[in-house]
């Protein structure tokens, strides 16, 4: 009778058990409906053209909102972007749902055009190289004191680029001025270049490599694809010239140790570990990180002389502080961390013009199995987009969102978590977002106390293409002061 007993509880637990498991995968993330949206045939082509006629007027945010509405206030909704099966996460709490699962239930995607722009002929760059690679080049980012010691080297870059291309012009072109300062001030960060003969050569060819990397990847002659590719091939050379010659002075024992460029300590770190790291493969991802280190910070320099030439007032209190720290130092001293910190009203001017007008529409994620997100099926191999238009001009997070207010980021009004991240987050966060804030107060430093402007073109605004630049270059007409207070 107890043999009995047993064998009917045992029974009995096993059909529980059973049971449990099937209500489990009925109710799991493959039972659960798709995002609404398009992505098929005819409608994703409509997406796709909307999205671009939206972005070339800087309004994404429109885009979004439309569907957030048209959806019922749905938080993701999919749609086709870049030729992908896309969803679009449309809230803070979705930021955080990205970020919070790198590598659990999504990793780092980005399109084929930028594996393929950056990949060596017969050797392809995958992204486990770049992020194996990316490892190494943080840990000099993140070294106690590393951005101090950047200071002084960068107001220098900054100084000299004032004296060659501003002073004596009563009109300049503030986009590509722009552009050649943050590449200049990127080269010189990761690999001491001063050369200004390798420094104008690199530009065009950097200028070409970033413009492809969402462009359609048809590599035929004079397509922007193939541009890029024979650009990245040419960068890679100037670069492996640059390696070899460093590594030479390194068998010289010509003190590298003394360097502070990325590049150099790399080497020097390989060579007393004695690693051999192949020299087209370094130049490669210095090839990568230069891409993304310059192009951001020069459209954020631009929107600010932008939004500094519309807002006067705003323009007058940058100059009295910037104004009010340049007396503080000596002839000559120069600039520090301590200066940098006492920039607290610049910071909230380039603190809001990410905010209106953020250099980049944010990164891509590609889940890595099906997942459920607010009772919605994210299948495996989609691409999920943590776009920062859904949440800096949404009213929900930022009132009177079209007004351009660096007060809001003085106020003492906390700021909903996750909703303005400018630099992204997780485990892909921008590791170079510091030096980026630094050589933008660099510039606001100097341009402030020199000049006055205006635009040349009062009603220029900013476009996407598909990144943020000027519709028209952003010309200035230049007023100096009667002396460089």
């Amino acid at each position: 009778m107890e043999l009995l007993l047993l064998i009917l509880a045992t029974l009995l637990i096993l059909t529980l058990v059973c049971h449990f498991f099937y209500l489990n995968k009925q109710n799991g993330p493959e039972k659960l409906p798709l995002p609404p949206g398009h992505v098929s045939w005819p409608f994703k082509y409509f997406e796709t053209l909307d999205y671009l006629k939206k972005a070339k007027t800087d309004a994404i945010h429109e885009f979004i909102a439309e569907r957030v509405h048209k959806y019922k206030n749905s938080k993701c909704f999919k749609t086709y972007h870049i030729g992908q099966k896309m969803v679009f996460l449309t809230s803070a709490e979705g930021n955080k749902f990205l970020f919070s699962n790198d590598y659990k239930l999504v990793r780092s995607w980005w399109p084929d055009t930028f594996l393929k722009v950056l990949e060596n002929a017969g050797d392809e760059i995958t992204i486990e190289d770049v992020t194996r690679a990316r490892k190494q080049f943080l840990s000099f980012f993140n070294e106690p004191d590393a951005l101090a010691r950047h200071v002084a080297i960068t107001d220098q870059v900054v100084q000299d680029h004032f004296r060659r291309y501003w002073d004596g012009c009563n009109e300049v072109r503030v986009y590509p001025l722009a552009r050649k300062l943050t590449f200049d001030v990127s080269f010189r960060l990761l690999a001491d270049i001063r050369d200004r003969e390798i420094l104008d050569e690199s530009l065009p060819l950097m200028v070409q490599v970033v413009r492809a990397f969402f462009a359609l990847p048809i590599n035929f002659p004079g397509t922007t694809f193939n541009r890029a590719i024979k650009s990245s091939r040419k960068l890679r050379k100037i670069f492996v010239d640059i390696i070899k010659e460093r590594r030479s002075e390194l068998l010289e024992k010509k003190n590298l140790d003394e360097r502070n460029d990325i590049l150099s300590r790399i080497l020097v770190e390989n060579y007393k570990e004695g690693k051999d790291v192949d020299d087209v493969f370094l130049a490669k991802n210095l090839v990568a990180l230069l891409s993304a280190a310059f192009d951001n910070p020069s459209a954020t320099i631009t929107s600010i002389v932008k939004n500094l030439a519309d807002l006067p007032e705003i323009s007058e209190k940058v100059r009295k502080e910037q104004i009010e720290i340049a007396k503080s130092k000596a002839p000559g001293q120069p600039m520090s961390m301590k200066d940098i910190k006492k920039m607290k009203y610049s910071m909230t001017v380039i603190s809001e013009s990410l905010r209106l007008e953020p250099p980049a529409s944010g990164t891509f994620r590609e889940a890595i199995e099906d997942f459920n997100y607010e009772g919605l099926r994210i299948p495996k191999g989609w691409k999920v987009h943590w776009s920062i238009h859904a949440t800096n001009r949404n009213p929900e997070y930022f009132p009177n969102p079209e007004t351009f207010d660096p007060s809001r980021f003085e106020r003492n009004d906390p700021i909903v978590p996750y909703s303005y991240v400018p630099f992204g987050g997780g485990q892909h966060i921008c590791p170079g977002k510091d030096y980026a804030k630094l050589q933008i107060l660099l510039f606001m430093h100097h341009a402030v106390r020199k000049f006055k402007w205006e635009k040349v073109n009062p009603d220029e605004q900013m476009i996407r293409d598909p990144d943020l630049s000027p519709a028209k270059g952003l010309p200035v007409r230049l007023c100096p002061y009667a002396c460089d207070n």
